[in-house]
């Protein structure tokens, strides 16, 4: 389980295809999957697709492992 509100990472480590299971819930990850779909070797993502839907949703895409968000005013 990954608590609410924790970043988290999947990846695939390797040059070879992967598959993965993910449980979400609520259900608004499966939206995005959905939405996405499968993709083989020749295509990529509609990444303007997966930032509306993921704000919709309410995830928030930091960005590679390491990366911090930028610093907020207060």
């Amino acid at each position: 389980m990954i608590p609410v509100g924790t970043p988290y990472v999947i990846a695939a480590l390797s040059d070879q295809p992967a598959r993965g299971l993910v449980i979400a819930a609520p259900s608004g990850f499966a939206r995005l999957i959905e939405a996405i779909g499968t993709l083989d070797k020749t295509e990529t993502s509609d990444i303007a697709l997966v930032d509306r839907i993921s704000a919709e949703i309410g995830d928030e895409i930091l960005g590679p492992p390491g990366t911090l968000p930028a610093a907020t005013e207060t």
